[in-house]
C-alpha cells in the first residue's frame, strides 16, 4: 500500500504533468496582463474567506485562484470599471469602491445596496467596517461617510466639522477609536463621544498627506506618509525614513507580518522594516514596478503587492539567493562547489572557469590566470589547503595565489569529475568521465577501469565510509572497493538505474544513490527505491544533508526535501504528502534542472545548488511550513457542455450523462504542486489522485452520484472541507417506473381484452349453439311428440278396444307432458331468453295457463327489476322451475284466492318470493314430492330456500350468482 501511494504521488509530482506558474528565479513571482489580469495597475488586493485573491485594477475586478484570473466588469454589475478599494466585512461580503460608487459581491453576483446609492457619483477610495458594524467610506473630494447599522448614511466630516476632503484610509484601534488618513492630515475620532482630533505637523507628524494606517496586534499604529513611516505609540510619533535606509519616503501601503517584519510599498519599490533598519527590493530583486499601491498577507503567510504597471507580485520567501550571467557569473552552467578554509565559496562553471564568492562579491579565475581549462567540473581543497580544480582537460592546483597544472607525465587523463584525498595515506582518488578511477600518489598512479574490474569507465562520484571502503558511482552501477577487490550493486540488486550520478553516506551510514531514474537508499541489507522507476524520466543528481540532518535531493524537477522514515512507512496520502516537499522556480530556484553533483552544504547552513541556468544559494532554515489548509472550489460544472450551478442538485435525463468538473485548490505559495483527491460515488470504487484541474466522465449510466473533491497543498496539508456535488441521471423513459407500469397496464389490458374477447366469442358460440339446440328440440323432438300425441288421439277415435284406448290415452298424456317439459327445457336452453324480463314473461305465461279459470288473483312485484339483466342459464332454469313447482302447489293444495309473486335481481343477488293467502290445505298437506323438487332445484344453484305456512303458503328462495 505504501509503495503504491508513493509511486502514485511521485508520478504526478515528477512526471512533468505540473505546470509552472512563472519562469523567474527572483524572490518575487509576478502576475500581470500576460497571465490574464485585466490591467497592470493593481490599486487594491484582498483575500476572501474561500481563499480567492481579489484584485481591483484601473479596468475591472479580478478573481485569482493561483493559476488564472476571472474578470468582472460593468456589464457584470460592477458600479464602474475603475476599482480603488476592496474590503471584506464581518459577514464575508466583498465591498468594492469604484470611480462611481459602491458594489457588493454576493457569491459571484455584483449589486449596489440601495442605502449607499447616495455615494454613486463619488470616487470611493476606502471602505471599512468598525467593531459595531457601521460602515465607513473614504472618498476623493467628498470627505468621509458613515453607514450606520440602521442603514442611515451620514457625512461624518460635516457632522464633526472636519476639514478633510480626500480620505485614503480608515482604521480602528481596540478601544474603538477611529483613525482616518487623508491628504489633509490625520484624524482621530472618539465615536462614542462624537469628538475628533485633527493632527497637524504641529503635533509631530512628518507630513499631512496620509496614505495608509495599520494597527497591528501589538497596538502599534503605523502611518504611511509622503515623508516616511510614522509609528504612533504612547501618545508620540516616531519617524523612519531614508535616514534609516528606506528606499523611498513616499509610502503608499503598509502590512505587518510580525513584530519585526513590517512591509512597505513605496514609490520606489518594496521595503521590509525590522524596527531599526530596512531591506529594500527593487527591479533587480524582481519587483515588476517601483510604485507599489497595495499589499496584503494571505492566510498562508505569503506577501502580495499591487503595483502601478506591473500587476500583482508575491514575495516567495527568503529561500534562495540566485546568480547568473546577469548578476555576476561568467557562465550559467554551474557544475560544482567547494568551501575553502577562509569561508570563501569556490564555484565551478562549465566554460567560465572558477568563480569565488567571498560573501559579497564574485571573483573570476580562468585560463588567463593559469587555469588549464575554463570547463571546470570539480573543486576540492586537500588537507594541505591546496585547491584542486578538475577540468575537461586535466587538473590545475591553486597554491600560493597561483595555478599550476599537473603535467601529463603525472596525470595524463581528462574530464575529471571528482577528487578525494585518502585521510590515511594522503593518496588521491580521482573519478573521470572516460578513464575510470585514477589512484594518484607520489609514486605515480594506478588506473581502475573496465579492464580492472569496474563496470563502466564513466565514474561520477567517490565516497569513503567509516569502514574505509570506497564507493564509486558509475554508469554501470555502484562499485565498492575494500582495498583488495570490487563488489557491485546494480539493477539486479534493486537500483532503479545503473546510471549512478552521486553517492551520499548519511549520519547513520546508509548509502543514498542518485541515478538517472530517481533515488535509492541502501541500508546494508535492502535497497529502497524512493521514486517509482516505471514510466518516468526523473533524474536525481545528488542527495545532501544539512546541519539539521534534513535530506535534500536535487533533480531535474527541482529540489526536494524528504523525511525518509515517514516516506518509506506512510500508508495514506496525507502522511505521505507531508513527508516530502518540492522547491522549484516558483519558490525562487534559479532553474528546475540542477546539475550532477553540483551541491554544497556550507558552514553558514546554506546549501549551494548548481544548475544549467546559474546557481542558487538555498537557506533551508528560512522555510516555514504552510499549515493553512488550501481552499477547494468548483470553478465550473458542465453537463453536456451546459454550465450548471455547483450548489444545485441536478435531476438529469438519461442522455445528459457527460459531466465535466473544473476546480481550483486555493494555495498560492506553490500552486503547481497542489494535488487533488476525488471520488464519484456510484462510479469510482476508491479515491483517485490527480494534479489536473479538470475531471471528465463522458458516459455515465443512470443512477445517483455524488462527486467529492479535496486538495493537498505542497506541504501535504489537506483542505478543511470537501467540495461536493450531487446529481441523479434518470433511466430512459422506457426504463422508468411509470413507463414500465404503463406497459404492464397495456399488456394486462391486452390480456384481459384477449380473454374477454375469447370469452365473449366463446359465449356467443355457446349461445348460438343453445339457440340451435333449442330450435332443433322444438322443431324436431317437439313436433314429433306433438304428432305422436295427435296420432294417439286419432287412434282413440277409431274402433279399438277399451284396453288399447286406455293405453293410447296414457301415451297421449305422457307425450303432452313431455312436450310441456320439453318446452320448458327449450325455453331455458334458448340464449334468446336469458334476461330477467324473459324469466318474468315466462312466469306470467305459465300463470295465465295455470289459472285460466280466473279463480285466483296473482299480483306481480317486478317494479325494481332491471329487465335487461342477464341470468345464468342454470339460475334462470331452476328459479323458474321453483316458481312453477310453487304455483302448482298453490293450485293443488291451497284454498288461496290471491298470490303475490316477487322477483328481484341486482346483477349479483336474486330473491324469489311466492306467498298466497290460503288458510287451509286442500286434499293433503303441502309436503311431499313438490316440496322435495323445490329444495332439489334450490340446491342445484346454491340457493337458500324457505318454505312455511304462517298466514298462507310461502316459498322464498335467495342466492347469489357465482
Amino acid at each position: 500500500m505504501r509503495s503504491f501511494l508513493f509511486h502514485t504521488i511521485i508520478l504526478f509530482l515528477l512526471s512533468g504533468l505540473l505546470t509552472e506558474v512563472s519562469g523567474q528565479y527572483l524572490p518575487f513571482r509576478t502576475y500581470s496582463i500576460e497571465l490574464g489580469l485585466s490591467e497592470s495597475v493593481a490599486h487594491t488586493i484582498v483575500q476572501d474567506d474561500r481563499g480567492y485573491i481579489w484584485v481591483g485594477t484601473g479596468y475591472g475586478l479580478n478573481r485569482f485562484d493561483g493559476v488564472r484570473f476571472t474578470q468582472f466588469y460593468e456589464e457584470d454589475g460592477l458600479a464602474h470599471n475603475s476599482v480603488h478599494s476592496l474590503f471584506q466585512d464581518h459577514e464575508g461580503l466583498i465591498w468594492i469602491g469604484t470611480d462611481l460608487g459602491i458594489s457588493v459581491l454576493h457569491g459571484d453576483s455584483l449589486v449596489t445596496p440601495s442605502n449607499v446609492e447616495g455615494l454613486n457619483q463619488f470616487v470611493i477610495l476606502n471602505i471599512f467596517q468598525d467593531s459595531a458594524g457601521n460602515y465607513w467610506f473614504g472618498t476623493e473630494g467628498n470627505g468621509v461617510w458613515k453607514l450606520s447599522t440602521e442603514g442611515i448614511l451620514t457625512p461624518v466630516h460635516k457632522d464633526l466639522g472636519l476639514d478633510i476632503i480626500s480620505v485614503k484610509v480608515i482604521n480602528q484601534t481596540n478601544d474603538g477609536t477611529i483613525w482616518i488618513g487623508s491628504k489633509e492630515g490625520l484624524v482621530m475620532i472618539d465615536d462614542d463621544q462624537n469628538e475628533a482630533t485633527h493632527f497637524t505637523m504641529a503635533h509631530g507628524i512628518s507630513d499631512l498627506r496620509i496614505r495608509d494606517i495599520v494597527i497591528d496586534e501589538f497596538e502599534r499604529i503605523w502611518i504611511g506618509t509622503r515623508a516616511g513611516l510614522m509609528r504612533y505609540q504612547n501618545g508620540e510619533f516616531l519617524i523612519y525614513n531614508h535616514n534609516q535606509g528606506l528606499n523611498d519616503d513616499r509610502i503608499l501601503t503598509i502590512t505587518v507580518e510580525a513584530t519585526d517584519r513590517i512591509w512597505l510599498g513605496t514609490e520606489g519599490g518594496i521595503s521590509r522594516f525590522d524596527g531599526e533598519t530596512f531591506v529594500n527590493y527593487g527591479r533587480e530583486e524582481g519587483v515588476p514596478a517601483l510604485i507599489v499601491y497595495s499589499s496584503i498577507i494571505d492566510r498562508e503567510g505569503n506577501m502580495w503587492f499591487g503595483t502601478l504597471g506591473g500587476g500583482i507580485t508575491m514575495y516567495v520567501g527568503d529561500y534562495f539567493r540566485s546568480y547568473n550571467i546577469d548578476n555576476g557569473l561568467t557562465n550559467n552552467v554551474v557544475t560544482g562547489f567547494s568551501e575553502v578554509s577562509n569561508g570563501d565559496i569556490w564555484i565551478a562553471t562549465y566554460g567560465g572557469g572558477v568563480m569565488i564568492y567571498d560573501g559579497s562579491e564574485l571573483t573570476n579565475y580562468n585560463e588567463s590566470d593559469g587555469l588549464i581549462d575554463n570547463k571546470v567540473y570539480v573543486i576540492y581543497m586537500d588537507s594541505s589547503g591546496r585547491i584542486w580544480v578538475g577540468t575537461s582537460s586535466g587538473i590545475s592546483i591553486y597554491e600560493d595565489d597561483e595555478f599550476r597544472t599537473l603535467p601529463e607525465s603525472i596525470f595524463p587523463f581528462t574530464s575529471v569529475r571528482k577528487i578525494y584525498e585518502d585521510p590515511d595515506d594522503g593518496e588521491f582518488w580521482i573519478a573521470t568521465y572516460n578513464d575510470g578511477i585514477i589512484r594518484l600518489s607520489d609514486d605515480g598512479y594506478v588506473q581502475y577501469n573496465i579492464n580492472s574490474g569496474i563496470l563502466h569507465n564513466t565514474v561520477m562520484d567517490i565516497k569513503r565510509d567509516d569502514r574505509g571502503d570506497y564507493w564509486f558511482a558509475t554508469y554501470g552501477g555502484v562499485a565498492i572497493y575494500d582495498g583488495e577487490q570490487f563488489r557491485y550493486l546494480t539493477i539486479a540488486d534493486g537500483l532503479p538505474s545503473n546510471g549512478v550520478i552521486h553517492i551520499h553516506i548519511d549520519h547513520i551510514g546508509r548509502k543514498w544513490f542518485s541515478t538517472f531514474n530517481g533515488v535509492a537508499m541502501y541500508d546494508g541489507e535492502k535497497m529502497h527505491n524512493l521514486p517509482s522507476s516505471e514510466g518516468m524520466e526523473t533524474i536525481a543528481y545528488f542527495v545532501e544533508q544539512d546541519q539539521a540532518l534534513d535530506y535534500w535531493i536535487g533533480t531535474n524537477r527541482g529540489l526536494y526535501w524528504i523525511d525518509p522514515e515517514h516516506l518509506i512507512h506512510s500508508t495514506d496520502y496525507e502522511s505521505l504528502l507531508s513527508s516530502f516537499r518540492l522547491f522549484n522556480k516558483n519558490q525562487g530556484l534559479i532553474a528546475n534542472e540542477l546539475n550532477a553533483g553540483a551541491s554544497l552544504v556550507a558552514s553558514d547552513e546554506s546549501i549551494w545548488l548548481g544548475s544549467v541556468e546559474g546557481l542558487s544559494q538555498f537557506f533551508p532554515h528560512n522555510i516555514q511550513k504552510r499549515h493553512a489548509p488550501p481552499g477547494i472550489e468548483f470553478e465550473e460544472i458542465l453537463i453536456n457542455g451546459n454550465r450548471v450551478h455547483p450548489n444545485n442538485f441536478q435531476l438529469l435525463q438519461h442522455d445528459q450523462n457527460f459531466i465535466e468538473f473544473s476546480f481550483s485548490g486555493l494555495a498560492y505559495e506553490a500552486p503547481d504542486q497542489i494535488l487533488y483527491e476525488y471520488r464519484l460515488t456510484g462510479f469510482d470504487e476508491d479515491w483517485q489522485l490527480t494534479s489536473e484541474r479538470t475531471i471528465r466522465y463522458p458516459s455515465l449510466d443512470p443512477g445517483s452520484y455524488e462527486f467529492e473533491l479535496r486538495a493537498y497543498n505542497a506541504d501535504g496539508v489537506k483542505s478543511s472541507h470537501s467540495a461536493e456535488y450531487s446529481f441523479k441521471i434518470l433511466q430512459p423513459y422506457y426504463f422508468q417506473w411509470w413507463f414500465l407500469l404503463l406497459i404492464l397496464l397495456i399488456i394486462g389490458s391486452l390480456i384481459l381484452f384477449y380473454l374477454r374477447y375469447f370469452r365473449i366469442r366463446k359465449q356467443v358460440d355457446i349461445e348460438r349453439m343453445r339457440v340451435q339446440i333449442a330450435s332443433d328440440l322444438h322443431d324436431d323432438v317437439g313436433s314429433s311428440l306433438t304428432e305422436l300425441a295427435l296420432q294417439t288421439d286419432f287412434l282413440q277415435a277409431g274402433n279399438v278396444d277399451e284396453e288399447v284406448k286406455s293405453t293410447l290415452r296414457q301415451l297421449g298424456e305422457h307425450s303432452r307432458k313431455i312436450v310441456s317439459s320439453l318446452d320448458d327445457i327449450v325455453w331455458s336452453i334458448d340464449a334468446r331468453n336469458d334476461t330477467a324480463g324473459d324469466l318474468t314473461d315466462r312466469m306470467q305465461d305459465y300463470v295465465n295457463q295455470l289459472f285460466a279459470n280466473g279463480n285466483i288473483l296473482v299480483h306481480y312485484n317486478f317494479d325494481k327489476l332491471r329487465m335487461h339483466e342477464k341470468l345464468p342459464v342454470d339460475v334462470k332454469e331452476n328459479v323458474y322451475l321453483i316458481f312453477k313447482e310453487a304455483m302448482n302447489n298453490v293450485v293443488k293444495h291451497s284454498n288461496a284466492d290471491e298470490v303475490h309473486v316477487t322477483f328481484s335481481f341486482t346483477g349479483r343477488n336474486y330473491e324469489l318470493l311466492i306467498h298466497d293467502n290460503g288458510n287451509q290445505i286442500k286434499h293433503d298437506r303441502k309436503t311431499g314430492q313438490g316440496l322435495r323438487n323445490i329444495k332439489m332445484r334450490a340446491e342445484r344453484i346454491g340457493s337458500a330456500i324457505e318454505i312455511y305456512t304462517n298466514g298462507g303458503f310461502t316459498v322464498k328462495a335467495t342466492g347469489s350468482i357465482k
